[in-house]
């Protein structure tokens, strides 16, 4: 296992690709063929969790204290619970339960394994008590984790570019199928990430394995519990007509004043 990562004697100092030329470079898509199975299976369970969390608040719960429905006001108490959740969340455990929001969709490396439970609380938190966010982030951050979490423990001394291939290969497996494909999948995580050039080849092979594997374990997994893939894409989209000159100018009113 020492083997990974290990480039010929001719390898340039620095070069991506010397992980691929090496002799521990089977063994890295091996681990990343494994790692698949565990990460898809954790991330179906957060999004069941989720979805649960969702329905038990806006749904079961109000029904549970009488309501006949769930009354216009519910939101309000629940998200105000939910951003005081995250806020402790984010003091009191390490790290910053994930990416800064305003630094947009990132996949900057793979988060410290004491992070993760701050990242899983926090992204419960918020859309299991309705705010309108995607999960996108937390799986990525989530698989990224574990994947580096695992190849730390396997291989020890693991080299820095093996340990980010895993983490991207976790990432890669963490939302195998959310958006209806696994190579939908890894064209946001290149888009997120920002990857290119050389070390984009050692990346994707291992993230498109890892990936693969995990959306076997989704398929599996949903049809095993009746619970479905939970995948973002959109089947029945209802018809829209062409907006009008008044629809236009109230777009145009609305996104200056939410910018």
């Amino acid at each position: 296992m020492s083997a990974v990562g290990a480039g010929p004697p001719t390898a340039q100092p620095g070069d991506p690709l010397a992980v691929v030329r090496g002799r521990g470079y089977p063994v890295l898509l091996l681990l990343a063929a494994v790692l698949g199975a565990p990460v898809a299976a954790v991330a179906f369970g957060f999004l069941a969790l989720t979805d649960k969390l969702q329905s038990w608040t806006y749904t079961d719960l109000p029904r549970a204290l009488g309501f006949h429905g769930t009354p216009s006001w519910w939101p309000l108490p629940l998200l105000a619970l939910a951003g005081l959740l995250t806020a402790l969340t984010i003091r009191h455990l390490p790290g910053t339960a994930g990416h800064r929001p305003t630094e947009g969709l990132s996949a900057k490396g793979a988060p410290a394994a004491r992070d993760l439970p701050g990242v899983v609380l926090a992204a419960l938190a918020s859309l299991g008590l309705g705010a309108v966010l995607g999960p996108e982030a937390p799986l990525i951050a989530l698989g990224a984790g574990l994947g580096a979490a695992a190849v730390r423990l396997v291989v020890r001394g693991a080299p820095p570019k093996v340990v980010a291939s895993m983490g991207a290969a976790g990432s890669f497996a963490a939302i195998s199928t959310l958006l209806g494909s696994p190579l939908l999948g890894a064209f946001l995580l290149m888009e997120a990430s920002g990857l290119g050039g050389a070390l984009l080849d050692v990346v994707l092979v291992p993230g498109l394995l890892a990936s693969g594997i995990g959306a076997l374990m989704f398929t599996g997994l949903g049809s095993w519990t009746g619970l479905g893939t939970y995948s973002l894409t959109l089947n029945d989209i209802p018809h829209a007509d062409a907006p009008t000159a008044a629809e236009f100018g109230w777009a145009l009113v609305a996104g200056v004043a939410a910018a």
